[in-house]
């Protein structure tokens, strides 16, 4: 077979890959960063590289830039030697945090029932620190806080950097798989050591102070945080390498602290539900509820779900995608300056206005952009249930491309919606919402609606409730029923830290939740197809 040397400019990494392999595997063997988001799916479009020396397929060249082609890495075949330009910005943006949790004591602000200050590490003194962090596929978020009174002192975040690796926790377990395990261990770890730093420093406190961590994650990202082979995630039906795992040393991950640190990570539940949600669900107060039915839903690139209350709990995981973070979206962005977060229609006067973070042009479109966005389409007409555009659709508002037509959402036509990314939401939104029923479902008849509501995640602290409800991703009730969780899985992990009891409740109510595999139960497929409309095929359904 033969083989081909591929160079990436300006870094000069090269590698030999077998004829007829990706320029994406050549990047990840060469180590070269590449955004790659959608795993090499070719759906996220943010691979593109200009090739500078040797052949490109004719059918893989999307435009040309100076004389030169510009292609799909992870779609293009190398059939000669090549040298070629990664044309996507590869570094990740600043976070722009809307949380501002410094100066909180978690115990005072978050404790679901009294908790008493009782540090799961020894603490003699106010320089004696500890950290809790969440790893989201998205995010990273970490608190510093002072033991000896349980007050935050300071706070850090950042995107994942494991995110060029696959938006995605699939895409993830697949680079891992590929030989990327400790590649993407060392990022998260590196990042989450820049973080502790940052917050020291705004705290002016001594990082070498940390006495221990609590972590919470999703089953794949603890498993990335440990270099465990997290191959056995995606296998049917998943086999973890574990879903609870022993205290670490700090030091063992490069992270700052006494000598003997401990790093606690929380224990999932299944599979497919991790101890971000578990640390959620008790911080909620779903481990001490009433007799009511509640629902925990937590919307971030993956759809977790947890029903029920403090005697039982049925949870599962759906696969939804990342169109709520902007995942898979031709202008799809993250919740960043620019980006359309808010939407509403004046059908009569044809006028779309729009709510754009920063108040700048926009950029592109993040997810509660995206949802209010289908909600006022689909009120005023302009789409059908399907999500297709009607002839309602004003002649002016409209943009055509290579994927039909769209809306404009720019002045210059380049940020637009199109049907493909209306599809995408539908079909994240059905997952989820065909979840929640699912789970209902399983509890047999007879049994009480839901009651309460508690919405969490990246994604859900920003959710434009009525428009979610509109389109049906979550079922309808009344708004007063539904309560948000800015971050239930840090919360919960800031919690765990500073109470001995809150972290065995964790432990306890890990007992009484029964993990659901949707999978196994036959009638998720038809739930999912009844929900691939807007808002659902029979909207007496949406009741819970």
């Amino acid at each position: 077979m033969a083989v081909h040397r591929v160079t990436f400019s300006p870094s000069g990494r090269s590698t030999q890959v077998a004829g007829g392999a990706t320029i994406l595997d050549g990047a990840e063997q060469a180590r070269e960063p590449l955004r790659a988001e959608c795993g090499g799916r070719g759906a996220c479009g943010r691979c593109l590289v200009r090739i500078l020396e040797g052949p490109a397929p004719e059918y893989r060249i999307l435009r040309r830039d100076a004389g030169f082609p510009v292609v799909l890495a992870c779609l293009t075949p190398v059939h000669g030697s090549l040298t070629v330009s990664p044309l996507a910005e590869v570094e990740l943006p600043k976070l722009v945090s809307r949380e501002r949790y410094t100066g909180l004591a978690p115990i005072e602000a978050w404790a679901p029932w009294p908790l008493k200050l009782e540090p799961i590490v020894a603490s003699s003194g106010d320089a004696d620190l500890g950290v809790a962090v969440d790893i989201g596929t998205t995010t990273l978020r970490l608190l510093l806080i002072r033991l000896s009174d349980g007050v935050i002192v300071g706070e850090a975040g950042a995107y994942n950097p494991q995110i060029p690796r696959g938006a995605d926790v699939i895409s993830r377990i697949i680079a891992a798989e590929k030989g990327l395990l400790e590649e993407m261990a060392c990022a998260v770890r590196g990042s989450t050591a820049s973080l502790i730093r940052e917050a020291a420093e705004m705290a002016a406190a001594d990082p070498a102070g940390i006495r221990g961590y609590a972590v919470a994650g999703n089953v794949t990202m603890i498993h990335l945080l440990l270099a465990a082979d997290p191959s056995g995630i995606r296998q049917v039906p998943s086999q973890p390498q574990a879903l609870a795992f022993a205290p670490v040393n700090a030091a063992s991950l490069g992270w700052p602290g006494r000598q003997d640190a401990p790093v606690y990570t929380v224990p999932a539940a299944g599979g497919w539900v991790g101890g971000d949600i578990v640390a959620g669900a008790v911080r909620a107060g779903f481990s001490r509820s009433s007799d009511a039915i509640a629902l925990y839903v937590d919307l971030g690139t993956n759809g977790e779900i947890v029903l029920g209350g403090a005697d039982y709990a049925l949870a599962c995981a759906c696969s939804a995608g990342p169109a709520f973070e902007g995942g898979g979206i031709r202008c799809g962005m993250r919740a960043d300056r620019g980006a359309v977060d808010g939407a509403a229609l004046d059908a009569e006067k044809e006028v779309l206005k729009l709510s754009v973070i920063g108040g700048a042009d926009p950029r592109g479109v993040c997810g509660s952009g995206l949802i209010a966005l289908a909600d006022a389409l689909f009120r005023a007409g302009w789409i059908d249930r399907g999500g297709r555009f009607t002839g309602r659709l004003p002649a002016r508002q409209q943009v055509e491309g290579r994927w039909g037509i769209g809306v404009r959402l720019s002045h210059d036509g380049k940020v637009a919606l199109w049907e493909r990314d209306i599809a995408s939401l539908i079909r994240a939104k059905a997952a989820v919402f065909a979840g929640i029923r699912s789970l209902l479902a399983s509890l047999g008849p007879g049994f009480p609606r839901i009651q309460e509501a508690v919405v969490s995640g990246n994604f859900g602290r920003f959710l434009n409730l009525p428009a979610a409800l509109g389109i049906g991703l979550l079922p309808s009730m009344p708004l007063a029923a539904y309560r948000y969780l800015d971050n239930g899985s840090l919360e919960g992990a800031a919690l765990a830290l500073l109470s001995r009891e809150f972290l065995a409740e964790i432990g306890a109510y890990l007992s009484r939740i029964t993990y659901v595999d949707l999978a196994d139960l036959p009638g998720y497929m038809d739930e999912f197809v009844g929900a691939s409309f807007l808002p659902h095929t029979h909207p007496e359904l949406l009741q819970a």
